[in-house]
């Protein structure tokens, strides 16, 4: 049988562009219910949750399922992926799909897992979904509150860390006075974040 590697049959969703998440927390506090940007959003954190959940099983046991036939494909020994129906890539040539796009790390795997579950239980009910994508956007404000590291938001939304992190401080606290409580301390470890990461690209 003939093995045929091409990295363009690999395809990754791309993270979420900012001004969809804002143009849609803007209506949202209009109590504007925009079902087709509401979908996007969401559809597009899910498929980014996704990729992941994928990459990170590339990137830590060496299984990809094969953009052919859907069949998962262990790494061999001379670190290729080879499946049954005639796709191969080299596991270099696979790490080139995804490197410096923000897709691994342990800390993500929660946020991708929880949000797929929370989407497919809002799946028909806009509400629900809305509270999906809000819940994903508090837990990545907490994280950021709670713990001084690179944050998980900026495996899903696009933009440098500074930018995402700004984003998530707006939509927090907007104008809420309640909100703004804990405004200090959340800058104070969005500094020290900066300083341990900058904006450094990962994989």
């Amino acid at each position: 049988m003939e093995f045929k590697q091409n990295m363009n049959d690999i395809k990754w969703a791309s993270r979420v562009p900012p001004e969809k998440i804002r143009r849609l927390y803007k209506n949202e506090a209009q109590q504007i219910i925009n079902e087709e940007l509401l979908a996007d959003v969401g559809l597009s954190l899910y498929l980014r949750s996704k990729s992941i959940l994928a990459i990170n099983k590339v990137h830590m046991e060496g299984l990809v399922n094969c953009p052919i036939c859907n069949c998962e494909v262990k790494k061999s020994e001379n670190s290729t992926y080879i499946c049954n129906c005639g796709w191969s890539i080299g596991s270099k040539e696979l790490h080139m799909t995804y490197k410096g796009k923000q897709y691994t790390g342990l800390s993500i795997l929660g946020f991708a897992e929880n949000f797929i579950s929370d989407w497919n239980n809002a799946l028909g009910d806009p509400k629900a979904q809305m509270r999906a994508i809000d819940y994903l956007l508090h837990r990545f404000h907490w994280e950021m509150t709670e713990n001084p590291t690179r944050p998980v938001a900026v495996n899903y939304i696009d933009g440098t860390m500074s930018n995402v992190m700004e984003l998530i401080l707006e939509l927090a606290y907007s104008d809420d006075i309640s909100r703004k409580n804990n405004k200090e301390e959340w800058l104070r470890n969005k500094a020290s974040a900066e300083r341990i990461w900058g904006n450094r690209k990962g994989d």
